[in-house]
C-alpha cells in the first residue's frame, strides 16, 4: 500500500511539472499524438483533459502511430466512431490550427446484409469536417475512401470553401463531389490539393482564379469528369496536375505571372492534351505524357530547370524541336529517347537547338540504336557548355537487340563535338550493341577537363571494362565500372 502511494505521489509530481509548461511548448508536445494517445491523455486529470480538448492539432489516422485500428467488424467501427463523436463535441469551439483524418471506409464487399451503420459512416465525417471548420481551422488534410454502395456520391461540404481561417486543404475523397463554391467569398487559402474527386463543372476553376487571390500552390490529380481547365491567377507560384484516363482531349490553359513551377503529367490519358502555358517567370518545367503537338509555352526566358519526358509516340508530335528552342535559358534538362527523336527528325536532324547555358544534361533512353545516334549528335551539337551529362538507360519490351553497333570512333571524331574539351562528370548506362560502349571510349580519350566518368554494363557485357581500360584518357579522371540490373518497362 505504501509504495502504490509513493507511486501516484511520483506520478502525479511528473503530471504536475508538465502541466506547468508554457503551453505553446504543451500544445506543440500534444500536437504529434494520434487520438488514441491523445484520448489515454485526456483520462490522466481534470488538468489533461483540459489541455487535451484544447489542443489545436488534431489528427485521427489510427490507434497505433500511423497503422489503422482493428476496425474489421461493424460494431467496433461504430465503437469507435462514437467515440471520436464524443471527443470533438467535447472540443467546444476551441481553436483548431490542423485537422488532420485518414479514413478507410468499409468496402462493398465486407459490409454485412442487411446494410450495416457503416453505409452511414460518410454523413458522421462530414460532421467532422464541419466540426473543424466551426473551429476556425487553419490546415484540413482528408485522406478518405468511401465506397460506392448505391451509385451515389457525396457533396464535398461546402461550409470548408467559405472558412475565412482555412489556408491549406488537401483532400483525397472517392466518390465525392465538389460543387462550385460562391463567388462571393474570397478565399484565403494559400495551398490547395486535391486528388480522386468529382469536379462538378468547369466552374470550379474559374473559382480558383476568381476568388483564391492568395493562393501559392494547386495540386490536381485523378480528378473525374473534367476535359476543359483554365487556371489565370496573380499569385500561384506552384502547379501540379495529373490527368487519369480521360475519354476525350483535355484542354489545359494556364497563366500566371508568379507562376515558378509547372508539373503537367498526361502520361494516364489515351487522349492528347492540349497545353497552353503563359508563365514568363516560370524557373522550372516539367512535361510527362501525351502532349504531342497542341503545346503552346509561350515565352520561357526564366526557365533554369526543365524535364519533358513525352510519350513514344512521335508521327504526329513535330512541335518538339520548337519546344526545345524554347529553353534557351535553362541550364538543367532531362530528355527521354521519344522527345529527342521526336525533336531531330527527318526534317531538323541538321538543325541544332541553341541551348548554350545547359551545363546539365541527363538523356533517358532505350538501346543506343542507330537510330538514335544521329538525333544524339544533334542534340549535343547545341550544348558547347555542358559540364555534366548522364545517359540513363531504361530498357521497354520492344528493345531492339540488334542495330546498336553501327557507329565507331571514327563516326564521333568527326562530329567535333565542342562540349567534349570542358565536360567534367559523365555516366553512361550501357545497352545492347558497341553504340554506347564507342562514345564512352571517344570521352575518355578527348574529354580534357574530365574529372569522374562512371560506367555501367549489363552482366553480359563483362569485356566492356578490359576494352575500355585501353583507352588513353587525355585527363586524371577518376573512372568507375559498375554491372548494373535493368528491369523492362513497357513502351519506356
Amino acid at each position: 500500500m505504501e509504495h502504490n502511494r509513493k507511486f501516484l505521489s511520483s506520478r502525479s509530481s511528473e503530471i504536475g511539472r508538465f502541466s506547468n509548461l508554457p503551453k505553446e511548448v504543451l500544445y506543440h508536445i500534444l500536437s504529434h499524438l494520434p487520438i488514441k494517445d491523445l484520448a489515454r491523455f485526456c483520462c490522466v486529470s481534470k488538468p489533461c483533459r483540459e489541455l487535451s480538448l484544447a489542443t489545436p492539432s488534431v489528427r485521427i489516422y489510427g490507434f497505433d502511430g500511423d497503422e489503422k485500428p482493428d476496425m474489421s467488424t461493424c460494431e467496433l467501427r461504430l465503437k469507435l466512431v462514437n467515440a471520436l463523436d464524443r471527443f470533438l463535441l467535447s472540443r467546444g469551439d476551441n481553436k483548431m490550427w490542423v485537422f488532420d483524418l485518414v479514413w478507410e471506409g468499409h468496402s462493398e464487399d465486407e459490409v454485412e446484409e442487411p446494410p450495416c451503420f457503416c453505409v452511414n459512416e460518410s454523413f458522421r465525417m462530414i460532421t467532422w469536417i464541419q466540426n473543424a471548420v466551426r473551429c476556425q481551422v487553419e490546415k484540413l488534410r482528408l485522406d478518405i475512401t468511401f465506397y460506392d454502395y448505391e451509385g451515389e456520391r457525396l457533396e464535398f461540404p461546402s461550409c470548408v470553401f467559405r472558412c475565412a481561417s482555412l489556408r491549406s486543404l488537401v483532400v483525397e475523397m472517392s466518390f465525392t463531389v465538389v460543387a462550385t463554391p460562391s463567388f462571393a467569398f474570397s478565399s484565403n487559402l494559400e495551398n490547395l490539393e486535391l486528388s480522386d474527386v468529382d469536379i462538378e463543372d468547369e466552374g470550379f476553376f474559374k473559382w480558383i482564379s476568381c476568388s483564391c487571390k492568395l493562393l501559392k500552390k494547386l495540386a490536381l490529380a485523378r480528378l473525374n469528369g473534367i476535359n476543359n481547365i483554365t487556371i489565370e491567377s496573380l499569385s500561384l507560384e506552384y502547379i501540379f496536375f495529373i490527368n487519369f484516363h480521360l475519354e476525350e482531349t483535355c484542354h489545359i490553359n494556364i497563366s500566371g505571372e508568379k507562376l515558378e513551377e509547372i508539373n503537367i503529367n498526361c502520361s494516364y490519358s489515351p487522349r492528347s492534351t492540349v497545353l497552353n502555358i503563359v508563365a514568363p517567370n516560370a524557373k522550372s518545367l516539367m512535361l510527362v505524357g501525351n502532349v504531342k503537338n497542341n503545346l503552346n509555352l509561350g515565352e520561357l526566358e526564366c526557365l533554369q530547370v526543365a524535364s519533358i519526358l513525352m510519350e513514344p509516340i512521335v508521327d504526329d508530335f513535330d512541335k518538339v524541336f520548337e519546344v526545345l528552342c524554347s529553353l534557351c535559358s535553362v541550364q538543367s534538362l532531362s530528355l527521354n529517347e521519344a522527345t529527342i527523336k521526336a525533336a531531330y527528325g527527318e526534317e531538323t536532324m541538321h538543325m541544332h537547338a541553341q541551348l548554350d547555358e545547359i551545363w546539365d544534361l541527363h538523356m533517358n533512353n532505350g538501346s543506343f540504336t542507330d537510330e538514335l545516334v544521329p538525333a544524339v549528335v544533334s542534340l549535343l551539337k547545341g550544348t558547347p557548355n555542358l559540364c555534366t551529362l548522364y545517359m540513363s538507360y531504361k530498357p521497354t519490351l520492344l528493345d531492339p537487340k540488334s542495330n546498336t553497333s553501327g557507329f565507331d570512333m571514327g563516326y564521333w571524331k568527326k562530329q567535333k563535338l565542342a562540349f567534349i574539351s570542358q565536360v567534367e562528370y559523365v555516366t553512361i548506362e550501357l545497352s545492347a550493341g558497341s553504340n554506347g560502349i564507342e562514345l564512352a571510349r571517344y570521352i575518355l580519350e578527348h574529354a580534357e577537363t574530365l574529372e569522374n566518368m562512371v560506367i555501367r554494363y549489363l552482366p553480359h557485357q563483362s569485356n566492356v571494362k578490359r576494352k575500355l581500360k585501353k583507352s588513353k584518357t587525355m585527363s586524371n579522371a577518376t573512372v568507375t565500372f559498375e554491372e548494373y540490373q535493368r528491369s523492362v518497362h513497357p513502351l519506356g
